[in-house]
């Protein structure tokens, strides 16, 4: 019975152990990353023309992602939708394939835009 808890013990010792050497690992990997150069996009200083330039643009970057997924979420709903009226005979088939015309030019147009944004960013 003593070599049982021997073993627990031992065993528990271990693992704390390891649990410490996990929990110490990534400050130590992290301590020699070097830290990046300053972009040499940066505006000078007191360049408020430049400064406004780049908040313009990366305010436009969010943008197209927010109306990118927004399409997409709406185009995805849509074509749900149209399935689910479809299959439970409460619309026409006619009238559902132009929802889901629609939104799969939603989805498509909303995956065109979070690809541009994604590609700038």
């Amino acid at each position: 019975m003593q070599t049982m808890q021997k073993l627990k013990a031992r065993l528990s010792h271990w693992w704390y152990a390891a649990g410490a050497a996990v929990a110490l690992a990534p400050a130590s990997a992290l301590a020699a990353v070097p830290s990046p150069p300053a972009p040499s996009t940066s505006p000078k200083a007191n360049d408020a023309i430049a400064w406004f330039k780049g908040v313009f643009e990366d305010l436009s970057e969010v943008g197209i992602l927010i109306v990118g997924v927004l399409l997409f979420m709406i185009g995805a709903v849509g074509m749900i939708w149209a399935v689910v009226q479809v299959l439970s005979n409460k619309g026409t088939i006619g009238d559902m394939a132009r929802i889901g015309l629609v939104s799969a030019g939603g989805i498509a147009f909303g995956t065109y835009l979070l690809t541009q944004a994604t590609g700038i960013i």
